[in-house]
Parts: structure tokens; sequence; C-alpha cells
């Protein structure tokens, strides 16, 4: 139940408080329409000028002028943790991150005997000529924080695990894992278990 309520909940909750930071706002212009005051359009206004302001971004303004802005916010003291944090965890969540990653792999972390799920974000080569990999560990359920490590590529394990089903296992709590897993045959399905 939780997994069904809690994605509704945020979104209700996040576009309750755009709606509340812009209703006083928009109450005057909503004012001014001819006719009796309508219960919901101040939600509608904002909805369309959601739809108006990502419709412009993507076909008029282009990527140069929203990489513009995002350079410039994450410059500004203070404002640079907040944006940076808040963009960081919208574009893991929403997909917007696969060509950050070369590959997704399982690490013993935090301590041998147990596995976790990493994503490539470099691979180099250490002073002995061997291979080495940054691993980026997102931590449940928030994959923006985490844990950088540099390992051998001899101490992971690849996988054919694509970084969405990766992220979608690691914003699930694990929930999902199973099923991921299985798709990709990096485990088998699971076995009756005894009581003896």
């Amino acid at each position: 139940g939780i997994l069904v309520i809690l994605p509704i909940g945020m979104t209700v909750v996040i576009l309750k408080f755009f709606f509340d930071l812009l209703d006083p706002l928009l109450k005057p212009a909503v004012e001014l329409l001819p006719g009796r005051d309508i219960p919901g359009l101040g939600f509608l206004t904002l909805m369309v000028l959601i739809y108006l302001a990502g419709l412009i971004t993507a076909h008029v303004l282009g990527r140069r002028v929203i990489d513009l802005a995002h350079r410039v916010l994450e410059v500004i003291p203070v404002v640079k943790g907040i944006y940076g944090t808040t963009r960081n965890a919208i574009e893991m969540l929403t997909g917007d991150h696969g060509d950050r990653y070369s590959g997704v792999v399982l690490i013993e972390f935090p301590r041998p005997g147990t596995q976790a799920i990493g994503l490539v974000t470099s691979r180099m080569f250490d002073s002995n000529g061997d291979e080495t990999l940054a691993v980026y560990i997102p931590t449940t359920p928030i994959p923006s924080s985490g844990f950088l490590v540099i390992v051998p590529v001899s101490e992971v394990t690849p996988t054919d695990i694509t970084v969405e089903d990766a992220m979608r296992v690691v914003v699930s709590g694990g929930i999902l894992t199973a099923q991921v897993f299985q798709r990709f045959g990096v485990a088998a399905g699971e076995t009756p278990r005894s009581n003896q």
C-alpha cells in the first residue's frame, strides 16, 4: 500500500507547495476574468503554467539556456547546495542519468560477504597498470546520496542490469530486486523453504 500511496502523496505535496506559493500571485489575475469564482481555477492555471514552461523550455529556449541557468544557480552560495541536491535527486529519480554511468556492478560493500549495487562512473589504470573502477553506490531510498569507492576491476561482479532498473531496485528499498535480477540472469528464482 505504501508503494502505491507514496508517489501519489509526494506528487500532491509538491503540487500543493507550488500552488500555495503561486496562488497569491495568480489570484488577482484570476479575479479579472468575468463570471463567478470557480473552485480549482487557480490549480488549473498552475497546471497550464507548468505545461507552458516545459513547452517553451523544450522548444524555444533550448538546452544551452537551461545549462546556463543551471551553471548560474550552482555558483550562488547557499542556493547551490539546495539546488544541486534537488537537481541530482530529480535527475536520479526521473532516469535522466543513464549517460553518466558506464555499467551496473555488484560490489562487496559495506563489508565482505554482502553485496551492494554500484554504478561505474569511470575506468582508469593504477600505477601498476591494473584497471580500476570508480563505483558510485547509491543509498536507499534517496539515491542522490551515496558512497564513492575506487576498486580493482577484479573485485566487482559485472551485470547486464540497466541503470534505470538498478535505480528502481534502490528506490524501492529492494522490493524489486528479485524481479530485476532474475530478468537479467543475476539471480535464480526462489526455491521452496523447508521448516526443518
